[in-house]
């Protein structure tokens, strides 16, 4: 696994980076960490190779959200996870389709949590399941990675994804059982999410692209207990 730190304060980025080498050690495998201190760097130097990028929020003339702007425009598929003192600044990262934000100080129960959903997420994409869906146009195949949940509007089924919505008629019953075993989940009758893309749930879901949607009372035990596992890397 390819990774890569923007972070100004040196003591900061050599833990982080010390954490990364400590965890997959622990799982046997290796990866290689690039650390750099300023955002220019990074940009001058960025090749779309690297699967996680850590990134801190506040540095010095370019901060660390403006430079996922710049990289998303390279690199739609790299993992960015921020790294702040506040919580209320990760909030933005939706509009750079962040995958996570780590809060300072970092310690390592927390930081090898946040590594084993990366890892998953990965492993999730690298796959290659995709799900073949009837238009009106013709057949669609859809990465199933790409899609972050799924609606039921009247007799219509909407696959909301990374590009373009997929509009197929049917039911909400045939999209769970096409994408059974895919760690999707219902948070109400209309609303089939894909939790590798949830970032906040209670009585609603917060996705990753900033939209939020209605956990139903229903629904609402089942789809903790789903997240949960999946959080937990058992689902």
């Amino acid at each position: 696994m390819k990774i890569g730190i923007l972070e100004d304060e040196r003591e900061v980025s050599e833990k982080i980076r010390q954490y990364i080498l400590r965890y997959f050690e622990r799982q046997g495998t290796q990866a290689e960490v690039r650390v750099w201190s300023n955002a220019y760097d990074l940009l001058e130097e960025y090749h779309s190779d690297f699967d996680v990028l850590f990134l801190d929020i506040q540095l010095g003339m370019m901060n660390g959200m403006e430079a996922a702007e710049r990289i998303r425009r390279l690199d739609p598929r790299v993992v960015i996870v921020f790294v702040t003192n506040l919580a209320q600044y990760a909030v933005d990262g939706y509009q750079v389709n962040a995958f996570d934000f780590i809060l300072k100080p970092v310690d390592y129960n927390g930081f090898a949590m946040k590594l084993e959903r990366i890892t998953k997420e990965l492993e999730h994409r690298k796959s290659g399941s995709f799900v073949s869906l009837k238009t009106k146009a013709g057949f669609v195949r859809l990465e199933i990675s790409s899609i972050f949940y799924v609606e039921v509007r009247a007799h219509d089924v909407i696959y909301h994804t990374d590009g373009e919505n997929v509009v197929v008629r049917g039911t909400m019953k045939n999209a769970v059982s096409e994408l059974e075993g895919h760690y999707f989940s219902l948070c109400n009758s209309c609303y089939l999410v894909n939790l590798a893309h949830v970032r906040k749930a209670n009585k609603s879901v917060v996705m990753s692209t900033g939209e939020e949607l209605p956990v139903s009372q229903g629904k609402r035990k089942s789809f903790m207990s789903d997240l949960a596992r999946y959080m937990g890397g058992t689902i």
